[in-house]
């Protein structure tokens, strides 16, 4: 009867661990994507806030 709850335990823990391992490759597979695909898109998205900023500083500047 000890043995039930240890084994109960054991499922519950490898359950655990498969699921982390399962959470852990869609974390991965998911990173290999966006450094595979968007690497042309993240600088067309970082452009247009460079530039913000870029249009911002000169305003500053200006009234100084």
């Amino acid at each position: 009867k000890k043995s039930a709850p240890g084994k109960k335990r054991t499922e519950r823990e490898e359950a655990a661990a498969e699921a982390a391992a399962e959470a852990a490759a869609v974390a991965e597979a998911e990173a290999a994507a966006a450094a595979e695909a968007p690497a042309e898109e993240a600088p067309a998205e970082d452009a247009p806030a460079e530039e913000a900023t870029a249009d911002e500083a000169p305003a500053e500047e200006a009234p100084a």
